[in-house]
């Protein structure tokens, strides 16, 4: 079990992926939950209800002494203002190389780099040691890294989670092999159709990512990241229903980002959004094996699927952007940025330096202070923090004002 923890909160991500989310302000709600007391309000039990989402409470109960010491000595920890003291995820970008020209990329990949391995290694030493908890291995496309399973293979000496994101370029049963064997933890495939036709429209190489799904049929911790888009939002159950034939255990839903030419021609409206949620509540009852989740960049959407008689639960530090809050990135430079769609790369010779001193990240987690159009107002601003990515892209500056978001539409 890897712990991260701050005055402010208490995480604990378990082997099976389980991540279980306290916040201080919460534990004598929690110690009541852990003896069976009785709630007092609504308050106590719209924790309750986030618990039980989040699909932990009766495994808290069963190690009650654990959590108990844990939220004890999280008390103790300090940590940057609106963030955690270290950041839960790091993703290194391993290369801009892709044969692939999906249309939906925000990749630049003419430039044909590679993130040097020395830089790459040293970072995940450090990573290690101030308690970093999960890799992700991302492109450009990763299969044609030529150091990924040295990566792969130091993350799992290291104790950290890894995870590699595949197109299905250059994957057949060998390259599966020696990424199972390498110790990664967990293989995500990148798909956003059933079927070609719709696939497309958005990603090249459909039958790449079919054909890696059948060659992972085997490994366990495989999961499909699918990004929405207003021509795909129909197709989405048969998706799910394709992972759920390959074994897939985790469906991450994506939000579509700024692409390299910075537009966002795709964006599912409002009544998409609300089909897709929806959905997804219907799907998770026919497909119980199969975990579907909305990745913390699209938070409107996760903000939707959290309201509940009780209130909303999508709330705190990670309600939506992990940017500078809960994660960061390395770009193929060496440089630290706040995450691979934030293109405002900082010099640091260690990632604990930059995650406390870095002036970008103090600007990230100063944006809920003064929020702009259209969040200011919206009934879900408590509860939302849409892709920062998108103003900085699209109008060059950091802030809570995104008027591409589908909730106040």
């Amino acid at each position: 079990m890897i712990c991260n923890a701050d005055e402010k909160f208490l995480r604990l991500i378990t082997r099976d992926r389980r991540v279980i989310t306290m916040y201080s302000k919460q534990y004598p709600v929690i110690e009541k939950l852990l003896d069976n007391r009785p709630l007092e309000d609504d308050n106590d039990r719209l924790i309750q209800t986030m618990l039980e989402k989040q699909g932990c409470l009766a495994w808290m109960r069963e190690n009650a002494g654990l959590v108990r010491e844990k939220m004890k000595c999280s008390l103790g920890i300090t940590a940057p203002e609106n963030s955690f003291a270290v950041p839960s995820l790091l993703n290194l970008e391993l290369t801009t190389r892709c044969p692939l020209r999906c249309p939906q990329c925000y990749c630049h990949l003419q430039e044909g780099k590679d993130l040097s391995v020395k830089r790459a290694v040293d970072v995940l030493e450090e990573a290690a040691s101030i308690g970093v908890a999960n890799i992700a291995l991302s492109g450009g496309e990763t299969m044609a890294y030529p150091h990924l399973y040295e990566l792969t293979k130091r993350c799992a000496a290291l104790g950290l989670y890894s995870s590699v994101a595949l197109s299905g370029w250059g994957v057949d049963a060998t390259a599966v092999k020696k990424l199972t064997d390498s110790g990664v933890s967990w293989i995500f495939v990148s798909l956003n159709g059933s079927v070609e036709e719709v696939s497309r429209l958005s990603r090249d190489g459909h039958h790449l990512a079919v054909r890696t799904l059948e060659l992972l049929k085997t490994f366990e911790n495989k999961a499909v990241n699918w990004v929405a888009h207003s021509f795909n939002i129909d197709d989405f159950a048969n998706v799910a229903r394709l992972c759920a034939h390959y074994g897939v255990r985790v469906l991450t839903v994506l939000v579509f980002k700024p692409d390299s030419a910075n537009k966002l021609e795709s964006l599912p409206d409002k009544e998409q959004l609300k089909k897709l949620a929806k959905e997804i509540t219907s799907l998770k009852k026919e497909l119980p094996d199969l975990s579907i989740e909305a990745e913390s960049c699209y938070s409107p959407l996760r903000a939707f699927m959290s309201q509940t008689f009780w209130g909303n639960s999508n709330v705190g530090i990670q309600k939506g952007c992990a940017a500078g809050r809960d994660a960061a990135s390395l770009d193929i430079d060496g440089n630290f940025t706040p995450c691979r769609h934030l293109d405002f790369p900082e010099r640091f010779g260690r990632l604990s330096d930059y995650w406390k001193f870095s002036d970008t990240l103090r600007e990230i987690r100063a944006v809920e202070k003064s929020p702009g159009e259209p969040c200011a107002g919206c009934r879900y601003e408590a509860n939302c923090l849409s892709c920062l990515a998108v103003g900085a892209k699209l109008h060059g500056h950091i802030k809570k004002a995104n008027r591409y978001c589908s909730l106040w539409q």
